[in-house]
Order: structure tokens, then C-alpha cells, then sequence
């Protein structure tokens, strides 16, 4: 729950923005009731638990206006109940960026759900997940408010309980998360950042958070879209190609989109570069007129040596998480260096030959037979 600090310092010096509700998840564990300062199975579509494992969370919801009833989930539409431990969080309401825009105390009563640590009345559990039996649920978690509407925290996911089999891939978090005060802010029509990274190993999901981001419902929506690309040569090249895969999405609510492309299979190991832009006609970067769109991709932590990957278009760092294959020793590892590229639409440069080809090693030792030929003819 500390992020929601960070939150507030982002919002005290953007003042001009007009909001009228935020919503956010900080963390998603299996059976662990303790914030670990990382998101779990937030970003996850599908998440993986035993028979009689509980589910935890940690989190935040609040609407102008609004009282905020309870936290719920749904299993397959069906809504349940969460554990009753809430934070009061009136201190909000009393910064100029809330109290500008007419929020109260009231607005932020029980705004709060779960808590950092055990002795403070540990994370809020989803009643119930622990007697599910083995099988297959869409499951969603939202914040629920007394005039019966809702804020959604995360949209539907699949959990599979039991069947046993072992994981054979994982998240690397490649860089952490950690608030958004410091962020890289999207908020012109076709802006963008990128990121390079090389993995050992297949991967399947490329993501990263996003927990701040203007509002559908604020008629303040646009477009994210992603895409990642096989590097070759260097950044410009590569971004002159066709992406291997592409998604675009538009904002429904803040905090509840995580920048996620997932890819439907795995791609082979190898240097890629994952970019997000933004695009809408909403995306002006003037907070004049208070209906500007913006998305805001969360800063690593300062101190974080992200050195293994290399970014573009930014001279700041976000988050980034990779989904692949379970390996031993490093899953990313340093970026290759740059090399010179073809002309564009020109011939591609000759590539040198090695000797792992089997039918060059086959066409080399023709060439010599026959220049050994020749040679001995001219000696006679």
C-alpha cells in the first residue's frame, strides 16, 4: 500500500487533471498474506493453484461522490465475498489534487482493502478459493460501491485449481516495479518508448505495468498499442520491419489495464524489442482544458540496475516482465552490440559463413578438391 503515497506526490503536482474516481491492484498471492513489494499474479490471465490454496490481495478504490461498500469477486459471474479488513483513508481527501476536484474525507472511508503486514491484519483473502475443487473458473475482483456499481480491480482471469502438472514456465521480472512518481508519461497522439532484451530461452507473454492512465468514462480514451519485433542489426532497422506480433487495446478504466502482449506461443530465444505507443484523438498533451488522455508506465526502483536491457525513445526506465520457459542460470541476459544494417530496400549484407553449416562445409570441400585438380594439372 505505499505505492498509493507515490500516488498521491504524482497527483499533487498534476493537479490540473480532472479526476473523478482510481482504481488499482498492488499485489496478487497464493497463500502468502504478506506484502512482498511485488505484484504476484496481477498481470497474470491465467493463475495456477492447488486444492485448499487462498487467494490474497492488496489494494485500493475510491469514486468523487461515492462510498465505497466492499471489495468482491466473481466466480463464473457469481459474486463472493472477501475478508472484512479495510483502510479508512480521509488524509487523501485533503490534498489539493483531490481537494480541487471536490473530493471529502467520506469519498476515501474504507478506500483501502488489506493491509502490509500480518500485525496490521495482513492482505484481504477471496473467501472460498481454498474449497474450490480441481477445475477450470473465470474469476474478476472488484471494488463495490453502496449505490451497487462497481470499480473493477481485475478483469476476468482463468484459475485452475489442481491437475497437479508441474509449471513449466514462469514471470521474470526483468525489471521491477515501483511507483509511478517518476514514470514515463504517453500523452501525445503516436508517442512511444521501447525496450530491447535478450532471453536463453522461449518466451510467451511480454508485459508491463501501467497504474495510472486517464479514463473511458471520463470521456478521456485511447488506444495502447504493442509490439514486439525480432531485432536485427540495431533499433532502427528492427522498427523498420513487421512486428512478430501486434495488439492494440483501448483504456476502459485506470489501473486496470497492464500493457500486456501476450503471444499466443512461445517465440525462440533470442534479442527482441517490445514498444508501446499510444494513439487517440483524445491524446493532446494540453491538461488545459481538463480531457486529455495519458497513460503513465510505472519507474523502476531507484537504485535498480537495468543495464541488462537497453531502452529507446525515453531516457527513463519502466517496468518489464517477461513470461518463459523455466531455465537454469540466467533467463536475460545482455543486449548483443549493433551492427551496420542494409540499405533500406537494398540487398542484405552477405552473412558470413560457419562451419556448423553442414551444406557449406559440404560446398567447401568441392571447391578444394576441384582447386587441387587444377593445381595439379598445371604442375604437369
Amino acid at each position: 500500500m505505499k505505492k498509493i503515497f507515490a500516488i498521491i506526490v504524482a497527483l499533487a503536482v498534476t493537479a490540473a487533471l480532472a479526476i473523478s474516481a482510481f482504481a488499482g491492484i498492488d499485489a496478487l498471492y497464493a497463500d502468502v498474506n504478506v506484502y512482498q513489494k511485488n505484484p504476484g499474479f496481477v498481470s497474470d490471465t491465467t493463475v495456477k493453484i492447488n486444492p485448499g490454496q487462498k487467494l490474497y490481495i492488496l489494494g485500493w478504490f475510491a469514486s468523487h461522490g461515492k462510498s465505497c461498500e466492499k471489495v468482491v469477486w466473481f466466480l463464473d459471474g457469481a459474486e463472493k465475498e472477501c475478508s472484512d479488513n479495510y483502510r479508512d483513508r480521509p488524509e487523501i481527501a485533503a490534498l489539493d489534487a483531490f481537494k480541487n476536484q471536490g473530493f471529502v474525507a467520506e469519498d476515501f472511508t474504507k478506500a483501502g482493502f488489506g493491509h502490509d503486514t500480518v500485525d496490521q491484519g495482513g492482505m484481504m483473502e477471496l473467501l472460498g478459493v481454498d474449497t474450490l475443487p480441481d477445475g477450470t473458473y473465470t474469476v474478476s475482483i472488484k471494488g463495490k460501491y453502496t449505490d451497487g456499481s462497481y470499480e473493477t480491480l481485475k478483469t476476468d482471469f482463468t484459475l485452475q485449481v489442481g491437475e497437479g502438472a508441474p509449471a513449466t514456465d514462469k514471470d521474470y521480472i526483468i525489471v521491477p516495479q515501483s511507483n509511478l512518481t517518476d514514470g514515463i508519461w504517453l500523452q501525445t497522439n503516436g508517442q512511444w518508448v521501447g525496450v530491447e532484451f535478450t532471453t536463453t530461452a522461449p518466451f510467451s507473454r511480454v508485459s508491463v505495468p501501467s497504474t495510472w492512465s486517464s479514463r473511458k468514462d471520463a470521456n478521456r480514451e485511447c488506444n495502447v498499442v504493442l509490439k514486439l519485433y525480432k531485432f536485427e542489426y540495431n533499433a532502427e532497422y528492427t522498427l523498420s520491419k513487421d512486428p512478430v506480433k501486434s495488439f492494440t487495446y483501448e483504456i476502459e478504466s485506470d489501473g486496470v489495464p497492464v500493457c500486456m502482449l501476450d503471444l499466443g506461443e512461445s517465440v525462440a530465444a533470442g534479442t527482441y524489442i517490445f514498444t508501446v505507443t499510444v494513439e487517440g484523438e483524445k491524446l493532446t498533451g494540453d491538461f488545459k482544458n481538463n480531457d486529455n488522455a495519458y497513460l503513465v508506465l510505472d519507474h523502476a526502483p531507484e537504485g535498480t540496475d537495468t543495464s541488462i536491457v537497453k531502452y529507446l525513445n525515453t531516457d527513463k526506465t519502466f517496468c518489464l516482465t517477461v513470461k518463459g520457459d523455466i531455465v537454469e542460470g540466467e533467463f536475460v541476459v545482455a543486449n548483443p552490440a549493433d551492427t551496420d544494417a542494409p540499405q533500406q530496400g537494398g540487398d542484405d549484407p552477405v552473412t558470413p559463413p560457419t562451419t556448423g553449416d553442414a551444406s557449406l562445409v559440404i560446398f567447401v570441400i568441392a571447391a578444394v578438391a576441384v582447386a587441387l585438380v587444377v593445381l595439379k594439372k598445371r604442375a604437369f
